[in-house]
């Protein structure tokens, strides 16, 4: 009995010497589940995550301004801006129209809390945009512009700006893009396509650069749904949509957009008597209710009462969509307008001017 007991000692004991060996083995081969070796490649991981993010920010962060809106010598808000170029000592910052419009004047706060006088190069309220030009002597620089066309669903991105004012100056937040081609109302005449954002986005970071991880401005933040609850919910404009409107702006001082000379009515806000009345079928479209004297739609003859459903190619669901496509346009562009007059389709060619 005393043998047996001995026996069952030692074949325990080695058993127990071949499993810690086994486990060993596994721990410094990096494979099987050992807890240590997988707590190090995350730590290892997350450290190189906050590296790339810290140097992303320091490098970012001469590149961005807070934007005060004055009204004489009166500050009367702020929100935030990117340097867009630098030209002959100019610096010129991109910002959104809603940061600047209830001012007659702009300041720019630098990294450096260095201030100077603005001049409003130009604004555009229905794509929200403003162009400012500013001197200084401040260590700036200007922003690589990316290529939002190449920005993708779940891509890291960071906002910076001056959220609730130039005491929280530089500040940043970070997410993920939660959509492209988002559609979102600007008011009641526009529609802006935007990238939708999680990263925070508060008052006063209006305007202010979003910036993916190669440190390129691919978008200007713009808005957020705000609501007791909805959390993470932001937008931004793409920066291929914002470039050709500040160009225009610091040529021109302002969009020039073709003019039609029409002014109409959504079929789909006329009461369903009224149409049935007067023979409507449509439900998509728009009717025309004025037609501005001497303008292309006046000289191509259209007339008062003519229901609008196509521009070229594109079906005209509504007076604003109408507006999209036609200021996607140029002056001197010649259209197909396809209209129904009298129950009869028609094609009306307009040149615009």
């Amino acid at each position: 009995m005393k043998k047996v007991t001995t026996l069952l000692l030692l074949t325990l004991i080695g058993w127990n010497v071949i499993l810690s060996y086994e486990l060993y083995t596994i721990k410094e081969n990096g494979t099987g589940y050992a807890t240590s070796a997988n707590t190090g490649s995350i730590t290892s991981a997350r450290s190189e995550i906050a590296s790339d993010v810290s140097e992303l920010v320091e490098k970012s962060e001469n590149k961005v301004v807070t934007v005060i809106s004055t009204y004489g010598n009166q500050e009367i808000g702020s929100g935030s801006g990117a340097i867009y170029k630098i030209e002959d000592g100019t610096v010129f910052v991109i910002t959104n129209y809603h940061v600047i419009k209830d001012g007659n004047g702009a300041k720019v706060m630098f990294c450096d809390q260095s201030d100077a006088q603005a001049e409003i190069v130009g604004s555009d309220e229905l794509t929200d945009l403003a162009l400012l030009k500013v001197k200084t002597e401040s260590e700036v620089a200007p922003f690589t512009i990316g290529d939002s066309s190449l920005v993708k669903k779940g891509e890291y991105v960071i906002a910076m700006g001056s959220p609730l004012g130039v005491q929280y100056q530089g500040s940043v937040s970070g997410g993920l893009i939660s959509g492209t081609n988002r559609t979102v109302s600007s008011s009641q005449d526009w529609d802006m396509t935007v990238f939708q954002i999680d990263a925070a986005i508060n008052p006063g970071n209006s305007g202010g650069p979003l910036i993916n991880m190669a440190g390129e401005l691919i978008g200007i933040n713009s808005m957020k749904i705000a609501d007791t609850e909805v959390e993470g919910f932001g937008f931004a404009i793409p920066i291929n949509e914002v470039i050709p409107i500040v160009q225009q702006l610091e040529t021109n001082h302002q969009v020039i957009r073709p003019n039609l000379g029409v002014n109409g009515v959504d079929l789909s806000s006329i009461s369903m008597f009224w149409r049935i009345r007067e023979g409507i079928e449509d439900e998509e479209g728009f009717m025309v209710t004025r037609v501005s004297l001497g303008g292309p739609a006046q000289k191509s003859g259209i007339r008062s009462g003519d229901i609008i459903v196509k521009l070229d190619e594109t079906d005209v669901t509504s007076m604003k969509a109408f507006r999209q496509t036609l200021y996607a346009k140029q002056v001197g562009d010649t259209i197909t307008l396809t209209i129904r007059r009298d129950g009869k389709e028609q094609a009306i060619e307009v040149t615009l001017e």
